[in-house]
């Protein structure tokens, strides 16, 4: 092999050298800044790691006895002390009242009390069954019992099944609940159709304006541009209280349709699904608008100036010429709009109705309020469910479009 070659060789090793020393610290970044943390926390969807950790022994002693066999044995109720007792020695009684509470609601207070109860030795002078039902006859309840049983696992699906407002029956079943306690599937439809709609709205005004920048003038094309990118350089939460005052019932909207006469009294426009939809729009439509001007940009004038000149009708000319050529641009901001407005929290929490609200806003609830982390992670899943839906639908369309393409 000759020196050139040789020389040449090394040049290559340095630079695939120097691009993995590039490339490995935003792979690194990647994984442990965001991966992991997002697979940390849906895994809390199906971990039960907590209740099965602190009731260990509670859980060996139950065996076969099931509630329906009487009230719960000596060596349960005693494996039970010892579990509350050490939960409570390791400061971890609280986090097992909490979770024991989100399955049978109403048993916080009675796990606290007797995890205290337990670490001061108030069940050491009689036998500890005895003692412990004399004291707090709750532990007597069948249904607590078979909520404990259920949790006995290291996984389980009781955050998952109640994101899809399910739950296990007394059998063992999967059941719908109460009509009453039902939120979690409408929220998730209602999610993706605000979405879908959002969506749709931003490409239908993103199209003609996209248009008229790549055609105007430079002056006032970058005039335009630079209208539509003023929003993104404003906050989220000023725009959206932004829109809060202009609609709300003594706001310039309502007093300039009362004074022009239209309407006899002002409207409720705020905190509907109305004032939602504009204001969704107003903040995701620079992206639509972005990703449309950067494939304008690409195509030629001369193919609709083409198609009209041979008789073509313009609307014609623009759905069998110009339409294909940009529809990559529409289905990439179609993609980043629709996984925008599915993740909202702060506009639909301020400007829509009670009924309005999105899973974001669910999620926000059960992580910060409640501190139910696992339902939180399962509606999680959810959204994550769903974008990859979306992100197979994205692929197969823009497959589409490319054999389309290739076959014209």
């Amino acid at each position: 092999m000759s020196s050139g070659g040789t020389r040449t060789g090394h040049r290559a090793r340095r630079q695939n050298l120097l691009m993995a020393a590039m490339v490995v610290p935003l792979v690194l970044f990647i994984v442990f800044i965001f991966l992991w943390p997002v697979a940390r926390f849906l895994w809390l969807a199906v971990d039960n790691s907590d209740m099965s950790a602190n009731l260990s022994r509670t859980f060996a002693a139950i065996g076969d006895w099931r509630p329906a066999d009487g009230p719960p044995p000596e060596p349960v109720l005693a494996a039970l002390v010892e579990d509350l007792a050490e939960a409570r020695a390791n400061g971890r009684d609280g986090i097992l009242a909490q979770l024991v509470n989100q399955r049978l609601v109403g048993t916080r207070y009675l796990v606290i009390k007797t995890a205290k109860a337990a670490s001061e030795g108030k069940f050491d002078m009689r036998p500890v069954g005895e003692a412990l039902l004399a004291a707090h006859s709750g532990w007597n309840n069948p249904a607590l019992w078979t909520e404990l049983i259920r949790a006995s696992g290291a996984v389980t699906d009781y955050y998952l099944l109640g994101s899809l407002d399910l739950q296990r029956s007394a059998n063992g079943g999967i059941e719908r609940v109460p009509a009453d306690q039902a939120v979690f599937l409408d929220a998730l439809l209602r999610t993706v159709w605000i979405s879908i709609v959002v969506t749709v709205i931003c490409a239908v005004l993103a199209i003609p304006l996209a248009q008229a920048i790549v055609s105007a003038p430079p002056s006032w094309s970058r005039l335009l541009f630079a209208l539509v990118l003023f929003p993104l350089w404003t906050s989220l939460l000023v725009r959206t209280v932004i829109w809060i005052i202009v609609l709300q019932k003594n706001g310039p909207v309502n007093a300039a349709l009362v004074f022009t006469g239209l309407v006899p009294e002002p409207l409720t426009l705020i905190y509907t699904r109305f004032s939602l939809y504009i204001a969704m729009v107003q903040v995701l439509l620079p992206l639509m608008v972005l990703s449309l001007v950067s494939v304008m940009r690409r195509v030629p004038t001369s193919y609709m100036k083409a198609a009209l000149s041979l008789g073509a009708p313009w609307i014609t000319a623009w759905r069998r010429v110009q339409l294909p050529l940009i529809m990559p641009g529409i289905l990439a901001g179609a993609a980043i709009v629709f996984v925008f407005a599915l993740g909202y929290y702060i506009t639909p929490t301020l400007v829509g109705g009670p009924g309005d609200q999105m899973i974001s806003s669910y999620i926000a609830f059960y992580t910060n309020t409640t501190l139910n982390w696992g339902l939180a992670a399962a509606l999680s899943v959810q959204l994550l469910l769903i974008l990859l839906l979306a992100a197979l639908l994205f692929w197969t369309a823009r497959a589409l479009t490319r054999r389309r393409g290739a076959l014209a």
